[in-house]
């Protein structure tokens, strides 16, 4: 496939829709179970064969949330393979109207078809990078602060059958179109006491997709998660506060006090990954544009925060001198690239036309690593 041309062989799939005009909504049976999260303890897992291939990863996260123009996309996935990377990561959303919901749905109104979804990722193939898919569950109208880590459905039971079936969707895509590595969830912490419920999960991964599987913990909770020996790689976020969070403290933050605190954060995770017998993979790493982004990395709603473009930039230098080419690190993916936001008025994430994006270029440049 030409590049540059991909997107003109995409086909539009007739979509079914179930309930909601414009979405796919994936039904469940009635359950029984109210207020846990739903045992589901009669399957017996599947553990992981212990091999991981083709690490480390040096990728950057893209997420898919837009059809009105994929040739944004197409154009991101370019300049993603100039960057140097050797991965990229596609992040596509499922939702649910809040916490409390059984029913997880895909608003095909701004989520890409499968068929879609696919020909990115065949293009991406196509540029010489490998391909990590990562569904992520959105609350459509949260309740106050909800958000996809406290969650507690109504009916467990139900949640579960209707999020297997939105892993069933996208794990599809992933096998059709040889995805590298797929993730079974994120950041799902009320769920973790459920571990029937994600042995089944996995299971049913396991059985319809054929690459590497792994799920993304949040980064105060990685130790937690109940199934690690079921996946091949153990995949978290790294939103860790990288300087004082003490009332009151105002301390410089410097490339050199930002690896102090990673050091320390660092010994903890490769000690449990080494736990475990598992490689690390961080899904998310990344700051915005902004003063709080040293102490707050997950918060991007501040926007009375002044940009600061050299604390990202401060901040990506810290990563890489800490964990690039570190024994048993699996890799990263840079959180995240923003098709069409980019530049030094641009608050969020993508470090495209800031000082970060020459730090990321001389790293990538540096090449891959041995895992042993």
């Amino acid at each position: 496939m030409s590049k540059g041309r991909w997107w003109v062989v995409i086909l539009v799939a007739g979509v079914v829709y179930l309930g909601v005009a414009g979405c796919v909504i994936f039904t469940t049976q009635a359950g029984t179970g109210a207020h846990t999260a739903g045992d589901g303890s009669s399957d017996q897992p599947i553990l992981a064969s212990g091999h991981a291939e083709g690490l480390p990863f040096r990728g950057v996260a893209m997420q898919v949330q837009r059809i009105d123009d994929m040739m944004d996309y197409g154009r991101s996935v370019d300049k993603i393979a100039a960057l140097g990377a050797d991965t990229i990561e596609f992040v596509v959303d499922a939702k649910q109207e809040n916490g409390k919901s059984t029913r997880i749905f895909i608003d095909v109104r701004s989520e890409p078809t499968q068929e879609k979804l696919g020909a990115l990722i065949d293009y991406a193939h196509s540029r010489k990078l490998r391909v990590v898919l990562m569904p992520i569950v959105l609350m459509d109208a949260p309740i106050d602060n909800e958000w996809r880590g406290t969650i507690g459905p109504a009916v467990w039971e139900d949640w579960w059958d209707s999020y297997r079936e939105m892993i069933h969707y996208y794990d599809q895509v992933a096998e059709q179109h040889h995805v590298e590595m797929f993730a079974v969830g994120s950041e799902l912490n009320t769920t973790y006491t459920a571990k029937g419920q994600w042995t089944r999960t996995i299971r049913q991964a396991r059985g319809e997709f054929h690459g590497m599987l792994t799920y993304s913990a949040n980064w105060d909770r990685y130790d937690t998660f109940p199934c690690w020996d079921q996946l091949d790689v153990m995949g978290m976020n790294s939103y860790f506060s990288l300087t004082s969070t003490k009332p009151g403290a105002n301390e410089p933050v410097t490339v050199q006090s930002i690896d102090r605190y990673w050091a320390e954060i660092q010994k903890d995770i490769l000690n449990y990954g080494r736990k475990i017998k598992k490689p690390v993979v961080m899904m998310e790493v990344g700051w915005c544009s902004q003063a709080n982004q040293a102490k707050s990395p997950w918060d991007y709603t501040q926007e009375s925060e002044p940009i600061d473009l050299d604390l990202q930039r401060k901040l990506y230098e810290g990563f890489f001198e800490t964990w690039y080419g570190k024994k048993g690190f699996g890799g990263f993916m840079l959180w995240a690239w923003s098709p069409n936001s980019s530049g030094p008025l641009d608050r969020g994430y993508t470090p495209e036309g800031k000082p970060a994006e020459a730090v990321v270029k001389e790293w990538f440049a540096k090449g891959t690593w041995p895992m042993e």
